[in-house]
């Protein structure tokens, strides 16, 4: 008798042991972290350095994943979970009115984070733990958001057009109505070299951009073309310190390429 309660103590204790949530790209793992900060551990799946979409899934990953108690994933982004039953898409908590070109980098829209992102996944989170801490974690975390919105809004009062590789950033730009074109095939959009060059030669164009997780080649192009320098945007936050960081690590690279420092 004492062998079986001492075994069921033991499986007890070791499913606790391996309760965690699994994010699957480092966006979400910076905010889901400090959703469930006092609550829960966190750990995330795919390394911020890579590009999600053409990442396939490790040994490893694999194994992390059979672990986890949860999944938090984007969706239409990373690769496919649809063999995990224990996960939560962010791209369901999204209305469908909103989503442009099949896009799905919603977290880089702060609105979207602010209106549907947080609060959807700070339900699904208190339903789950009955934790008031989760709460208390979302009134911060919401409060950074609208500082936030705030200060890029004395940023980036402009007008004009801003070439990107890949349009990560679409969302970004447009809520804060700065016109956007993208070079890359792909988010249901397909534009040669030449097309665009005459195209955005005729055009107010205020920047160029890339990504760490993107080729250069075809920005470098259009950059040596139009005598225009180009900047390095980073929407998966490699060396952000929290979600809201990642946002104002991207806000100053777009300040200096409004001002072409």
């Amino acid at each position: 008798m004492i062998v079986k309660k001492f075994f069921l103590l033991f499986l007890l204790f070791s499913s606790v042991m391996f309760s965690y949530v699994v994010v699957t790209i480092n966006p979400y793992y910076l905010l889901v972290s400090e959703l469930l900060k006092g609550v829960d551990d966190v750990k995330l799946l795919l390394p911020p350095n890579v590009n999600p979409h053409v990442y396939s899934l490790k040994v490893s990953d694999v194994k992390l994943l059979a672990k986890a108690n949860l999944i938090i994933a984007n969706g239409n982004l990373e690769p496919n979970l649809e063999k995990y039953d224990n996960v939560l898409y962010v791209k369901n908590y999204i209305p469908e009115v909103f989503i442009e070109h099949k896009n799905p980098h919603f977290w880089l829209d702060p609105y979207f984070v602010k209106f549907y992102i947080i609060p959807s996944l700070s339900e699904e989170f208190y339903k789950m733990y009955k934790d008031n801490k989760i709460m208390e974690n979302e009134k911060k975390l919401l409060e950074k958001i609208d500082i936030f919105i705030k200060d890029a809004w004395k940023v980036l009062k402009t007008d004009g057009l801003v070439l990107v590789n890949h349009p990560s950033f679409y969302y970004f730009f447009k809520e804060f109505g700065i016109k956007i074109k993208w070079l890359e095939e792909g988010h249901n959009v397909s534009i040669g070299l030449k097309k665009i060059i005459n195209t955005i030669k005729g055009r107010k164009l205020i920047a160029l951009f890339t990504e760490k997780q993107q080729p250069e080649s075809k920005i470098k192009v259009i950059s040596k073309e139009l005598k225009k320098k180009y900047y390095v945007l980073d929407p998966l936050g490699i060396d952000a310190k929290n979600f809201v960081d990642l946002y104002y690590k991207n806000l100053e690279i777009i300040r200096k390429a409004l001002k072409n420092e």
